[in-house]
This record gives C-alpha cells, sequence and structure tokens, in this order.
C-alpha cells in the first residue's frame, strides 16, 4: 500500500546521495500549475523552460525521449521524467510528468521504462 517510493528505492537519492530525491507527483502539478511553460531549444536540446509565477525562479526540461529495452525513442520531441509516486491500481507502475512542443500533464505508467529523472534537493 506505498503511494511514496522509500528513499532507499530513489534512484536520484542513490545517484546523488545526500538530501536529493525524485519530486513527488504533487509538485510536478504545481509545475504545471504555477508556471509558464515555453518550448525551447538550449545548447541545442529541444525543451521547456518553466519559469514560476511567483519568484521568476527557473529550470529547463530537455526533451531526452524515453527508453523501451535497448531503444530511446522520441528524444529531442518528447519528456518523460519519473516522479517517486508510485500508482496505486498499479502495483508495478509510478506517476510522471510528460510533455511534447505542445503540450504537458501527469500520467503513469510500468516502471520497466527508461524515464529521466530530475533531482530536487529540500
Amino acid at each position: 500500500n506505498k503511494t511514496v517510493l522509500d528513499l532507499s528505492d530513489d534512484a536520484a537519492r542513490s545517484n546523488w546521495g545526500g538530501s536529493w530525491r525524485m519530486p513527488t507527483i504533487s509538485e510536478f502539478q504545481e509545475l504545471i500549475d504555477k508556471c509558464t511553460w515555453t518550448w525551447t531549444t538550449v545548447n541545442g536540446k529541444n525543451g521547456y523552460k518553466v519559469v514560476s509565477k511567483s519568484n521568476g525562479n527557473s529550470i529547463f526540461l530537455p526533451a531526452a525521449g524515453y527508453r523501451n529495452g535497448t531503444s530511446l525513442d522520441n528524444a529531442g520531441s518528447y519528456g518523460i521524467y519519473w516522479s517517486s509516486s508510485l500508482y496505486e491500481s498499479n502495483s508495478g507502475g509510478a506517476r510522471y510528468l510528460y510533455f511534447n512542443s505542445g503540450f504537458h500533464s501527469t500520467g503513469s505508467n510500468g516502471r520497466y521504462l527508461g524515464h529521466s529523472v530530475r533531482p530536487v534537493f529540500r
């Protein structure tokens, strides 16, 4: 009945250590609801510049595509970022943020797919 990954299973914590962790689906939803999203290219990489409407802070989320087995699909046009939130109706699933140049939203998928991780620090 877990709803969030244990820190020992968190990819950001495992790889970066310290207080780094993967964001929750609520934190991704906050980006959607409280930020301005602009499709752009930075250093030759397509993605979204996401700017807070309250304080002007920003991040760049590259459209890095995703891995399905050994194949990298949709790099440059599609981005999917894992959250630490598990998908309760699918025991092998987790929630994610996804986007292309025309939309940004949240969804869920099986954790066997290779999605990007955007660590947060608190």
